[in-house]
């Protein structure tokens, strides 16, 4: 685990660090806030232990900007007695805790335990893995009772992977909690140590249990499906349970056809022989009335498609006689004046028979793990929006949570309503919601509220609980913060206030699903695909009709894109070429999966603008790495171009191909739009006072105020300039100026640290244009927007105006 020590005293940094470091934690000292705020944005933490006593920024302030920003790693306060710091200046800057110094070790500890939800050593129960058994209490690792020498560095690294066994740990992730920023290595030096650690782990043949995921990491060798799982003893923090390491299923570098990977399915053998009946069908009618081109092509769009199933799903050589079949078909259709007889084909009709009846028999009639699953529900044509989150509510006040339950529809959250605390356990057990939305108080348990908040802090440690009480006193704030409340609210606050905050948590602690459509007339495949690519935390929107694809497009926004080669209507070469063709849409990443492996039509696919090609079958991790290393680049290349080095916001090119793409959303569906120019009053002269430097740091805090304030799905940009731009889809005039009032309102109130102990205080102005009141394109909206924002300023800044009618 890693901590960050705030300390202005070096001698009582050291006095923490060194107790701490000789307790195998990984420890980061920095002199004041100011510094403390900047290893907070660019490392990532398990504690903060933060002095309330530091220079340029003090320690509730720090503590109060960490929370602001959405930041969930826990605090621990570090105060002298008569400073004046108590347990309630704790609570309202949010901190964890408070340590009144002068303190022993002992009591460090203690609290350091308690903050990391980790129980006292003496409990401290071993952690094993498959024969390997580490001791946390007395550090000693052994192999089927033999023992391992492990230096402090291949220590740590074992028993990170032990803390993390269904994880895999990318060399990025073992830097960030292995080393301090002081001491932090290359890359290739985590190689080094994991190569040491094999090394000490086969003197007793123990090696293999630490296996490299290319592309990804390195992970603990899964069990065997049959075994169960280890009964580990994780004291892992919130904030290491939520770091950036890729999850990834125990099979993925498994091949379909691998046996572990398959179990009995009835309904895979179904939809097989379904297909397969409907081509004898076509093929016998063909026989009948001679081989007609028209006959031939629908035989062979289904010889297609059930090669591609069975391509998919590993049966390589049923895969390879349903691609014979299709080939014959081919060839009848393109010589229909040439005699051919139809012995051949039945012949391979039967030998396809014969292999799947013997594939079926050889694997004990066990097909792929995932069918089962995938053919429950049909998938729809058309991809419905993402649900969004869900909240349980626990709450007797019935009225109450009805009306609370009605605004959060335009919120994207579902509200699940429980009106006593056994319906909330009842419903806990069946689905682990997003967040729990908790009242203190119920008729037949006065303190059953509390009784629950202590559950969920032990059995949903992930799950933020937000109380909201009409027992609005300091003791029961308290001890909802000592019992890991996130939030607490008071019941006079108003039904868009709780969703707002329940959005603002959420959205502080979830990271964005990868989205990607996949474009398919064979609803196998995209079953197959929604079932494999979902286990790795990416969101696919299936699509069987291509003449949806343009609409499902703009509605789903992708990051990358999945086509097949032969589809009704439109083939996978058309899409990628229109999509090619469309500004907004040209970097697209675009992944073709088919049956096909004509050299030909592989070029063809290449030379209509597709990023990569995979045959069926296809092995998991193949598909899996390349979806993640094509997401990877996209990403760096967007955030070169089209983000603003000062502020950190999408610059004018990147915001104008979304502004525009909403304004197209709210012409057909008749949606109002509002379009916001925001100018800090005054900010040149504060740079040509304070000079440039404190001018770019005032532009990139007020970025980071913006982005925090308004929603994933507004548009927040800087627009050049002293300019700052935000569009608010979907959104009325009333509602918007509220929101940039409000915004203009906290700028105000903001004190801003630049240097030399020079404190700012800014106002900002804005200027709104609403769709399609003041025009139809970005063009005259803007030049609306920029005539209020001038209005504005002239009227002495400091306010928001709409345009002049």
């Amino acid at each position: 685990m890693r901590f960050l020590v705030v300390e202005n005293d070096k001698a009582q940094a050291e006095l923490i660090k060194k107790p701490l470091i000789d307790k195998g934690y990984v420890v980061d000292v920095v002199l004041d806030g100011e510094q403390g705020w900047a290893y907070v944005e660019a490392f990532s933490y398990d504690l903060l232990l933060i002095n309330t006593n530091l220079a340029r920024l003090d320690g509730i302030q720090l503590c109060q900007r960490i929370r602001e920003k959405g930041y969930i790693v826990p605090i621990l306060l570090l105060t002298v007695e008569g400073s004046g710091v108590d347990q309630v200046t704790c609570l309202e800057a949010k901190a964890d805790d408070l340590l009144v110094r002068p303190s022993t070790r002992r009591e460090l500890f203690a609290r350091i335990r308690a903050l990391l939800h980790s129980p006292p050593k003496s409990d401290a129960a071993p952690l094993t893995w498959q024969g390997l058994s580490l001791d946390p209490v007395s550090r000693k690792v052994t192999y089927k009772q033999q023992p391992l020498s492990l230096s402090s560095k291949e220590y740590g690294l074992l028993e990170l992977f032990l803390r993390n066994p269904k994880q895999v740990l990318t060399q990025t992730t073992i830097l960030e909690h292995l080393w301090s920023f002081e001491n932090k290595p290359y890359e290739n030096t985590v190689r080094a140590h994991i190569k040491r650690l094999r090394q000490k782990l086969r003197t007793v043949d123990a090696d293999h249990l630490i296996e490299t995921v290319y592309g990804f990491g390195y992970r603990l060798k899964p069990l065997p499906e049959n075994q169960p799982e280890p009964n580990l003893n994780d004291t892992s923090s919130p904030q290491e349970q939520s770091s950036r390491i890729v999850s990834v299923n125990s099979a993925v570098e498994q091949s379909p056809t691998s046996p572990d990977w398959l179990n009995s399915s009835d309904r895979f053998k179904t939809q097989i022989s379904e297909r397969i009946q409907t081509l004898e069908q076509m093929i016998t009618t063909a026989q009948t009335f001679a081989f007609s081109p028209q006959l031939c092509q629908e035989a062979e769009i289904q010889a297609h498609k059930l090669a591609g199933s069975l391509g998919i799903f590993g049966l390589k050589s049923a895969y390879r006689l349903a691609q014979q079949i299709e080939q014959w078909l081919i060839a009848a259709r393109q010589s229909p004046q040439t005699p051919i007889s139809g012995e051949s084909l039945n012949s391979l009709l039967t030998q396809l028979h014969q292999e799947l009846q013997q594939s079926f028999k050889s694997l004990g009639e066990k097909t792929p793990k995932a069918i089962d699953s995938l053919f429950v529900t049909k998938p729809p044509a058309i991809a419905s929006q993402p649900s969004g989150y869900r909240v349980l509510v626990v709450d007797d006040d019935l009225e109450l949570t009805k009306q609370l339950q009605q605004v959060a529809l335009n919120w994207n959250i579902q509200l699940d309503i429980t009106t006593t605390l056994a319906q909330a356990r009842a419903a806990l057990s069946k689905n682990t919601p997003d967040l729990v939305l908790l009242d203190l108080v119920f008729p037949d348990h006065q303190k059953g509220g509390f009784l629950l908040l202590e559950e969920l802090k032990h059995q949903f440690p992930k799950v933020p609980v937000l109380v909201w009480s009409v027992r609005d006193q300091i003791g029961e704030r308290a001890t909802v913060s000592r019992l890991g409340g996130k939030a607490f609210l008071s019941k006079s606050v108003s039904c868009s206030q709780v969703l707002e905050i329940i959005k603002d948590i959420l959205q502080s602690t979830s990271t964005p699903a990868i989205k990607v459509l996949a474009v398919d007339d064979d609803e196998m495949t995209l079953n197959f695909l929604q079932g494999l690519l979902t286990s790795y935390g990416i969101e696919v929107t299936p699509l069987a009709d291509p003449r949806l694809f343009w609409n499902t497009l703009e509605e789903t926004v992708p990051e990358l894109l999945i086509l097949d080669w032969e589809m009704p209507h439109f083939d996978g070469i058309e899409l990628c070429k229109t999509v090619r063709a469309d500004r907004v849409w040209n970097p697209l990443p675009i992944l073709f999966l088919s049956a096909s492996q004509d050299p030909q039509k592989i070029q063809n696919i290449y030379q209509a603008g597709a990023d990569d090609y995979i045959s069926k079958p296809f092995a998991e991790a193949e598909l899996v790495t390349r979806i993640f290393n094509r997401i990877e680049r996209i990403h760096l290349l967007r955030s070169l171009a089209e983000t603003d080095p000062v502020t950190g916001l999408a610059n004018r090119r990147r915001s104008s191909y979304d502004l525009n793409r909403y304004l197209h959303l709210c012409q057909r569906q008749g949606q109002p739009f509002c379009l916001a120019l925001i100018s800090l009053d005054h900010i040149q002269s504060i740079s040509n006072q304070y000079g440039y430097e404190v001018g770019e740091h005032l532009m990139r805090q007020f970025g980071k105020i913006l982005q925090y304030q308004f929603r994933d799905e507004d548009i927040v940009a800087y627009w050049g300039s002293d300019e700052f731009l935000i569009g608010l889809y979907a959104s009325s005039q009333v509602d918007s100026q509220k929101r940039i009032s409000k915004l203009l309102t906290l700028v105000e109130k903001t004190v801003f640290p630049v240097t030399n102990y020079v404190q700012i205080q800014m106002t900002a102005s804005a200027g709104l244009s609403i769709y399609p009141k003041d025009g139809l394109d970005l063009s005259s909206l803007y030049a609306a927007s920029h005539a209020a924002l001038h209005r504005a300023i002239a009227a002495g800044g400091n306010c928001c105006l709409t345009t002049a009618h």
